[in-house]
């Protein structure tokens, strides 16, 4: 049995990516005796060159999972969807699941005394903890993330969570995977992952205190989250060797 399971969705070209999350935080795989399992869900590419690195990646590394669709943008809630199908499949048995992108930093020592309180307090079901957006509007400009009118017609989107980082029990991911069956889907993920699914499953969605923050060059390595984000693969190992090297006193919320 895992105590947390992480999911991690990255695009199937960057092994960069996935070899810094395997020697960052998902280096940790036990945290005061508690079990932590790492899983890379990735799509399906085109370049048979890739495809074949992937699969001496995973040979070797054992932690790859691929779906049956092509990793583009417009498929992350094929991804999503997919990722909920698998762990409910294969780790149900795990107590929390944590999805994230590849550009997030877990702090997994401040992660996990926060999970284990969690589980002192006995919540284990039916919470989603996340960012969430609330009121959002869709945006029809064209751009890459903006959806027209005939995708979605209508003026407003649910209160949904930021797909970058959530924190789930088993229990959610069981409930949202059900409610695919009767969603109509929306390609955006964060809309119908973090919204349509929870929102239709009576899912409650809470915002922790000192949950994600956006990182750069200026990294404040007093302050403690749970997650940071950044694109920046240097700035990722600035931020993990910063974590590496505190003691649980060393940094506030």
């Amino acid at each position: 049995m895992y105590f947390l399971l992480v999911f991690v969705h990255v695009a199937s070209h960057k092994f960069l990516r996935r070899h810094l999350i395997r020697s960052t935080y998902g280096s940790i795989s036990e945290f005061e005796n508690q079990h932590i399992e790492y899983i890379f869900v990735l799509g399906q590419t085109s370049n048979i060159t890739v495809q074949r690195e992937i699969n001496d990646e995973s040979r070797k590394y054992k932690d790859i999972v691929q779906g049956n669709f092509v990793d583009s943008y417009r498929n992350l809630t094929y991804k999503l969807v997919f990722s909920m199908f698998w762990v409910n499949s294969y780790c149900s048995r795990a107590k929390y699941v944590v999805k994230v992108d590849d550009d997030i930093i877990i702090n997994i020592p401040f992660l996990m005394r926060h999970l284990q309180q969690k589980a002192k307090n006995n919540v284990f079901t039916n919470v989603l903890e996340c960012i969430p957006h609330l009121a959002s509007e869709p945006k029809r400009n064209g751009w890459k993330t903006d959806i027209s009118i005939l995708e979605y017609p209508f003026q407003t989107f649910p209160p949904y969570c930021s797909g970058a980082s959530s924190i789930m029990s088993m229990d959610v991911i069981r409930k949202m995977y059900d409610a695919t069956k009767q969603v109509p889907f929306v390609w955006l993920e964060d809309v119908y992952g973090g919204g349509f699914l929870p929102w239709v499953s009576n899912i409650e969605m809470q915002w922790p205190r000192c949950f994600c923050e956006s990182v750069g060059e200026n990294f404040n390595d007093i302050s403690c989250r749970l997650f940071y984000l950044t694109d920046s693969i240097r700035i990722q190992r600035t931020v993990w060797e910063t974590i590496s090297n505190r003691t649980k006193f060393q940094c506030k919320c």
